[in-house]
């Protein structure tokens, strides 16, 4: 959705396999779209559905690395290039902790939503396996 116009540019709901479904605007009009992972899952490729047929509309990308850290971000963030939009769109995925973790491949991320919780737990992370090392309790 554009901030400023409030105007939707692009919806994308899984639809049957790898695919994702909905609208995107060109233009200032909104069309069907189909969007499919290319090849190598990198990009989510768009195509709208025009009055002359199919036309590459745009792509999108997973968002993998956050460059003020060094943590990696929740797979959840997708940023897309539209062919009438200069600047790019963000996007986040819906319900991220409900969605399989083969839309996450598909959608080019590196780790599911529940790869990347299962890292966040204390459980998980270095500093509690250095904690219990160090400690001197009986009974470990």
């Amino acid at each position: 959705m554009d901030k400023d116009t409030r105007e939707l540019n692009l919806l994308l709901v899984q639809s049957a396999d790898e695919h994702l479904q909905g609208v995107v605007r060109l233009n200032g009009t909104l069309y069907p779209a189909l969007a499919t992972p290319s090849a190598d899952n990198s990009q989510l490729v768009i195509n709208a559905l025009t009055d002359k047929g199919l036309r590459f509309a745009g792509y999108g990308e997973a968002v993998n690395h956050d460059a003020d850290s060094t943590n990696r971000p929740a797979p959840e963030l997708m940023q897309f290039h539209l062919k009438t939009r200069e600047e790019p769109l963000f996007a986040a995925v819906y319900t991220p902790e409900k969605q399989p973790d083969a839309l996450y491949r598909n959608l080019g991320f590196e780790q599911s939503w529940q790869q990347w919780s299962n890292s966040q737990k204390p459980e998980d992370r270095q500093e509690k396996t250095l904690h219990q090392d160090l400690s001197h309790s009986p009974g470990r």
